[in-house]
């Protein structure tokens, strides 16, 4: 086990564009479970390719358990990693793909084999372990990469994006696994994923990237409740958070409605931090309350009308997408002009009218400017 820390570390690819992943400082202390998420294209896959060594670093360093391995290179690092792909010997068994890298390494063949057997008991490959890939389902080649990994007793497990290849029930069970088996071991792990919803169920903390650059690292839950800007606001969480722009602020309240009647619930200490007298309102489809289906109720009590565009039905819940039917002279505009509202127990149906308003307290507010969550100013 060990701790890993990222000082201002970037990868350039071309001097005449912006780099890869620009300038990034993080500390992943010892044993803990790390995820990088963020959209194509964002940096996570070459943030952990720096780490493992198989990008060079242009600028900063990186230091595995207060090392510098900057210019070390990839197999002197103690890091063990998964791939997308697997990456197995189609000509070796399950056995003789775990056991291959410690053979070259001239370990004992009695540890080999005590480590091979204690891997192939944790992953419950006992059924396989003389059986080649061809022979094997993606989520059994995908456990023996594991097995492969796990037996060198690494600093570091460096995981890209492993699920990735595996049907929808197998991710499950096969994430399950993984949480598990990182929690057993205890080793400080590093997991790359595009999956907003792998990153909040497996991290101990997560990172989000965009455009190479870090945006927040933190505790699951925080992200989704208090997200540090609106990029982490719609890109945490599925469905996606509303954003209102050109939310009135009025004497240090933060209304909605004809004749301002509606306070949203900003703080004073918010309150205090906004420089005009506009904010950005985000609202996840939870925090939405539903006055009324069809019947337009009284006007202190609406905010936002809606039509249902189209509505998701998840058994046990049911998500409206809507378009917001804002009037031509309202302040208030909903960015992407789609606003997602969780369904009560009344059924809604394509074509309803949904009278809404956000939940007072629940909300969260962004400064118009920066696009920064009032509580990080």
């Amino acid at each position: 086990m060990a701790t890993v820390e990222f000082r201002q570390a970037s990868r350039i690819y071309d001097p005449a564009r912006p780099p890869a992943v620009s300038r990034i400082s993080l500390d992943i202390t010892d044993g803990e479970f790390l995820v990088l998420v963020g959209p194509s294209g964002c940096g996570k896959s070459t943030t952990l390719r720096m780490l493992a060594g198989l990008e060079p670093i242009d600028e900063g360093q990186i230091l595995i358990d207060g090392k510098d391995v900057t210019e070390t290179r990839a197999r002197d690092r103690d890091v063990a990693m998964v791939f997308q792909s697997y990456a197995l010997y189609p000509n070796m068994t399950a056995r003789q793909n775990m056991s291959f890298a410690l053979e070259n390494m001239k370990t004992d063949k009695a540890v080999i084999q005590e480590r091979v057997e204690f891997a192939t008991k944790m992953l419950q490959l006992e059924d396989l372990i003389d059986k080649k890939p061809s022979a094997m389902s993606g989520g059994q080649r995908q456990r023996v990469a594991m097995g492969r990994a796990i037996v060198r007793h690494p600093k570091v497990f460096l995981m890209d994006e492993p699920l990735s290849n595996l049907d929808a029930k197998l991710r499950v069970s096969t994430r399950a696994q993984i949480a598990a088996l990182q929690r057993e071991l205890g080793t400080t792990t590093v997991y790359v994923t595009h999956d907003q919803t792998e990153a909040m169920t497996l991290g101990d903390r997560v990172c989000v990237l965009n455009s190479g650059i870090i945006q927040q690292v933190d505790a699951p839950t925080t992200l989704y409740n208090n997200p540090g800007n609106t990029f982490v606001a719609t890109f945490i969480g599925s469905p996606a958070m509303s954003l209102l722009d050109g939310v009135t602020v009025k004497e240090g309240r933060a209304v909605m409605g004809e004749g301002h009647r509606v306070d949203l619930g900003m703080t004073p200490e918010q309150a205090a931090k906004v420089k005009g007298d506009k904010v950005i309102l985000g609202v996840r489809p939870e925090n939405w309350e539903i006055i009324s289906v069809n019947h337009e109720p009284a006007a202190e009590q609406t905010v936002v009308p809606l039509e249902v565009e189209i509505v998701e039905h998840l058994g046990s819940e049911q998500y409206a997408y809507c378009n917001p039917m804002m009037t031509p002279d309202s302040p208030v505009s909903v960015r992407g002009n789609r606003v997602t509202v969780r369904g009560g127990k009344q059924p809604i149906e394509q074509g309803d009218i949904l009278y809404v308003r956000p939940i007072v307290g629940e909300s969260v507010f962004f400064d118009p400017e920066t696009e920064i969550n009032l509580n990080y100013l």
